[in-house]
């Protein structure tokens, strides 16, 4: 998700999160970023907690594939 429509969904895991809960958030510049991503959804797997086929997985996929792409724009200067 887009900085600006996380902050604007209320739904958003931002915006659900408690005061008091950490958050750790991971840019698309960052080159691991897809990676750890891929990790958690392996592990949110193996706990039972998302099946492979769960919004929230493809989801999750679908993030890390379009930072991979953002990654890359940003590189050659095409996203500010």
């Amino acid at each position: 998700m887009l900085k600006r429509e996380v902050i604007d969904n209320p739904e958003s895991c931002f915006n659900r999160a408690r005061d008091q809960e950490q958050l750790f958030v991971l840019l698309a510049r960052d080159p691991a970023a897809p990676a750890a991503i891929r990790a958690w959804i392996v592990e949110r797997i193996r706990l039972g907690r998302n099946k492979p086929g769960d919004e929230q997985v493809r989801e999750a996929y679908e993030c890390a594939a379009l930072m991979e792409l953002q990654r890359g724009e940003i590189r050659d200067g095409g996203i500010p």
